[in-house]
């Protein structure tokens, strides 16, 4: 059955060369009983080291069923021990944390048994070596005579033809070491038994055969007895079952190791906390650094706030109040600005744009949002009544006292137009408070205060604000006329004197006629994004410098000429429109890009106005993000590698555990996937642990300024994100140090451990 030519065993280190034995000449049958003896370091050991395929050798040749073994790759000796050898140690070589009947099974999960055969089979062989009552005992609490009989359980687990032991009884006492030894030869009786001992009486009355070594030689080969199972023809030889550990038993084993000793899982905990939380901050800080820009602008929207989202519908019509339910009972949806065309409108509030002694930047925002907030003054009883709200501290409040209770011109900041025909009155003023001023200065441009108006005011700015928007062509005697109200181009404006259906036009403008304009028609096309509207006219009257004052109640015709008035309900009826646009605002800017992508799912056109902001660094941000990107990489190299030296250091007790079950037959993939099992069951448990954390803070349960501003950077898809990348690394933690175990061989291995 196994066969031995010449062969010989070295070993080098250090630039020398030493030999552990030498031309070797041995066969052995099934039915012996076979002693090895000899003097310490004659190389009896490393003989049965080599036998057993623990240990590797580099001359002659060894047969195993007359199939030659010099050229076996690591995963073949895996497989000779799995279906030929049975291994018992002297220092038992047991899993001390595991019970008896885990140790029994952990070589059957090995070879790859069902689990539904292993309950009855372990049961069976504890049974068989007298050790029922001890089943649910861990090893550690076990006599030596009992550790010994597991590892002997343990070794006829896997019905293998051939058991080797390496002085069985030496750290037994007498009563104990006889039992062993009558025990392994019953076992004998249909199996190969080989035994290294230096205790040759012990076994005498035992074996079949003598085997003397003496200084790396074989110097007597004692043939005692013959088995009558060994016939002239031998029988067949029954091997081990070698089937692979399988997916569920390594899931089992992983788990099992997570927990076992107690010590070592909460050091792996610990680590892995560190781990997760220092990436988790680490990767926040990085998000946080992200918002830190430099700075842009945007030459259509002046609001370029981060929670701001345009909307409008797939096919340009009006926005409904069925719309608008839908999208406000969206996640993350805080509310909506249905006239966003004011969020963009910023509006100079000053006595004299020419030579005024205030000029207040500001946004007209609805009164509802500030009541109760007044230091002084009343809040506005009409439409030509202003109040304003500014930060403490600004330049606003300095030069409150100028505009407190004086008349206020409202212009278009980028157009210089009037957003109202009248002046307004400051009747009041107040302070905002730090979420109100820190959202204005948030807002994408230079702000000063808001000033409020009452509705009827409101709507007057919305008509200006729609109509800086829209283009005109106007149709006039055959002519076809260009217009743009916003940038001076034949404006229109609305006059109490100018009668409803009537317009009256300038006398440039009548010139175009062939006679008398009065009295004739005139079209007005008026166009936008989402609308295109004709209104037509009667020439009402044709002014000029001297009738100004006659048709319009104006001085000033230098000032007006060119504009085409009409009455104010004509001109509500022009510019009064329903909602095409409008915008929602995020309560969490930092998923803003989701709700987008939600309401665009929905069936509306979106928009994330911040991504339309153009740096001032223009190319300067990307050196900074690839700068910050390559950091947050670096770090988390450097967080690997700390772990891993950390882990390495908990993890070098599991040697010997892994060294055992390599012996036992385990293969490098085996090793590997119950390390990577235990270190990803420590990191699921970490990262909830870190999740759940954060979450408390997301909550406002622990209060932190600093980490809740690093919990406001970590979204959903963020936690996910890092889930996969510290699930990555605690696979790549699990893999490189399995790497470092499968350097030497198993023997050499667990020798270093023990």
């Amino acid at each position: 059955m196994l066969r031995l030519e010449r062969v010989s065993k070295f070993y080098s280190g250090n630039g020398l060369v030493s030999t552990g034995f030498s031309k070797v000449d041995l066969e052995f049958d099934t039915g012996e009983f076979v002693a090895i003896t000899g003097e310490s370091g004659s190389g009896k050991s490393t003989l049965l080291n080599v036998i057993s395929g623990l240990d590797s050798y580099e001359e002659g040749e060894m047969y195993i069923m007359d199939q030659p073994t010099s050229g076996f790759s690591r995963e073949d000796l895996e497989e000779y021990r799995k279906k030929y050898i049975g291994s018992i140690f002297q220092t038992f070589n047991l899993i001390n944390s595991y019970t008896v009947y885990q140790n029994v099974e952990l070589v059957l999960l090995m070879s790859g048994y069902d689990k539904r055969e292993i309950p009855d089979r372990v049961r069976e062989i504890i049974d068989k070596v007298g050790l029922s009552e001890y089943e649910k005992t861990k090893a550690s609490k076990l006599s030596g005579g009992q550790k010994q009989r597991v590892a002997i359980a343990r070794a006829l687990a896997k019905e293998t033809p051939i058991i080797v032991a390496d002085e069985p009884t030496g750290n037994l006492d007498s009563k104990s070491a006889a039992e062993i030894i009558s025990l392994l030869h019953q076992l004998s009786q249909d199996k190969l038994i080989i035994i290294v001992t230096h205790n040759y009486d012990q076994v005498e009355p035992y074996v079949t055969r003598k085997i003397t070594m003496h200084d790396g030689r074989v110097v007597e080969d004692k043939r005692i007895a013959v088995r009558a199972a060994q016939a002239a023809e031998e029988k067949a030889v029954k091997t081990a079952k070698a089937d692979g550990l399988t997916f569920g038993s390594m899931a089992r084993l992983g788990v099992r190791n997570t927990f076992n000793i107690p010590a070592k899982f909460l050091l792996l905990l610990t680590v892995f906390v560190f781990l997760c939380f220092a990436v988790m901050a680490q990767y926040a800080s990085f998000m946080n650094m992200g918002e830190m820009n430099t700075g842009g602008y945007n030459n259509y929207f002046s609001d370029t706030s981060k929670n701001r989202i345009l909307i409008t519908k797939d096919d340009r019509s009006e926005f409904t109040d069925e719309d608008y339910a839908r999208i406000e009972s969206m996640s993350n949806v805080d509310r909506i600005v249905k006239n966003d065309l004011m969020l963009d409108l910023v509006a100079n509030v000053t006595d004299d744009p020419e030579n005024g002694d205030f000029y207040i930047v500001s946004k007209i925002e609805e009164l509802e949002d500030f009541e109760g907030k007044l230091v002084k003054g009343r809040m506005p009883e009409n439409d030509r009544e202003a109040v304003l709200f500014f930060p403490e501290g600004g330049y606003a409040e300095n030069v409150i006292d100028m505009a407190y209770g004086k008349e206020a011109m409202l212009t278009d900041q980028n157009t210089g137009s009037d957003l109202m025909k009248d002046k307004v009155k400051i009747v009041g003023y107040g302070l905002l408070d730090d979420r109100q001023t820190e959202a204005m200065e948030e807002g994408g441009y230079y702000l000063e205060a808001y000033l409020c108006i009452n509705e009827e005011g409101m709507s007057d700015v919305r008509m200006a604000a729609l109509e800086r928007y829209c283009t005109q062509e106007i149709h006039f005697a055959g002519h076809i006329l260009d217009g743009n109200s916003a940038s001076g181009m034949m404006p229109i404006r609305a006059s109490e004197n100018v009668p409803e259906g009537e317009i009256y036009v300038s006398e440039d403008i009548a010139a175009l006629a062939q006679g008398s304009a009065a009295g004739s028609e005139l079209s007005i096309v008026n166009k936008s994004l989402y609308f295109e509207d004709r209104f037509t006219f009667e020439v009402g009257a044709v002014y000029n410098k001297d009738n100004l004052k006659q048709y319009l109640n104006l001085d000033d015709f230098e000032a007006v000429s060119g504009t085409l008035f009409i009455s104010p309900k004509d001109y509500s009826r022009m510019f009064e429109k329903g909602n095409f646009q409008s915008s929602v605002i995020v309560s969490d800017d930092k998923i803003t890009a989701q709700t987008a992508e939600s309401i665009a799912e929905a069936g509306y056109e979106t928009f994330v106005v911040n991504d339309g902001v153009v740096s001032y660094a223009e190319g300067f941000d990307v050196i900074l993000n690839t700068f910050r990107t390559i950091m947050l990489a670096a770090v988390l190299i450097v967080l690997f590698f700390i772990t891993y030296f950390i882990t390495k250091l908990i993890l070098k007790s599991r040697n010997v555990y892994f060294s055992t079950i390599r012996m036992l037959g385990a293969t490098k993939e085996n090793c590997s996937g119950l390390l990577k099992t235990e270190l990803f069951t420590v990191f699921n448990i970490a990262f909830f642990i870190c999740l759940g954390f954060f979450l408390l803070v997301k909550s406002g349960n622990i209060n932190s300024e600093y980490l809740t501003q690093l919990a406001s950077f970590l979204g959903a898809g963020d936690f996910v994100l890092l889930y996969i990348v510290l699930c990555l690394m605690s696979i790549l933690l699990a893999a490189r140090y399995a790497r470092q175990l499968f350097k030497k061989t198993a023997m050499n291995a667990y020798k270093e451990e023990v």
